[in-house]
């Protein structure tokens, strides 16, 4: 780490004391450990923020990419868990960010986050349904069957149907032609609309109102 400063010290430090010594003098800690903890410290201090930061992070600790990804999964599991919901709107963001496209129909994410990842894997393991990310962790790639299943899992079971097609024509100027009058139906448009905009089909809806329209269903 030769170069390498961190923009607090005194709270680097007690943080890795306090850690360090919670179950005694070292407490059984491995190398591993005390790595994974050292990384924690060092995005705390906002010395990375991953994955944004990913190649930044190999560079400076002269690690490989795959190396770097695991501390960062063992620091998120040991010392950055969040909850389900949280878990949703981080889902939103990505589709926000359009990380998202059709490849031989089906539907492939880039969830670079190993926490949310494995979130999205269990809302699709909940659906008994399959992902591939065999070719690349970061990608998630599902059939659209699966992924209507996921969405109606992790969707407002009170889903304001209504409201939602109002904002739609009110702030994204678009106007659902057919009339899904429950939960179902609209979760059927929107994938039909999810699918095309992946696709960069023309008439396609707009990855600002897929995004938008996703939030309402999710979190109301």
């Amino acid at each position: 780490m030769s170069g390498i400063k961190v923009k607090d010290p005194t709270s680097f430090c007690s943080s890795f004391i306090q850690q360090y010594f919670k179950n005694g003098l070292g407490g059984g800690w491995t190398k591993r450990d005390v790595d994974v903890l050292v990384f924690y410290l060092l995005l705390q201090d906002g010395r990375y923020s991953l994955p944004r930061d990913i190649f930044k992070a190999c560079r400076e600790l002269k690690l490989t990419e795959a190396k770097v990804r695991r501390l960062y999964q063992d620091a998120q599991i040991r010392y950055m868990q969040y909850s389900e919901e949280e878990a949703k709107k981080r889902f939103i963001e990505v589709v926000e960010s359009g990380a998202i496209e059709m490849k031989d129909k089906r539907i492939t994410f880039t969830i670079r986050e190993p926490l949310l990842r494995q979130y999205f894997e269990e809302w699709v393991a909940n659906e008994q349904g399959f992902v591939d990310s065999s070719f690349n962790k970061n990608l998630v790639i599902l059939s659209v069957d699966t992924f209507t299943r996921v969405l109606d899992h992790i969707a407002n079971p009170d889903m304001p149907v209504d409201r939602i097609k109002d904002d739609l024509k009110e702030k994204e100027n678009i106007e659902i032609s057919k009339d899904p009058h429950d939960r179902k139906g609209l979760i059927g448009i929107f994938v039909e609309e999810f699918v095309k905009s992946a696709g960069k089909e023309s008439g396609a809806w707009s990855i600002r109102a897929i995004a938008f329209t996703l939030r309402s269903m999710i979190l109301g």
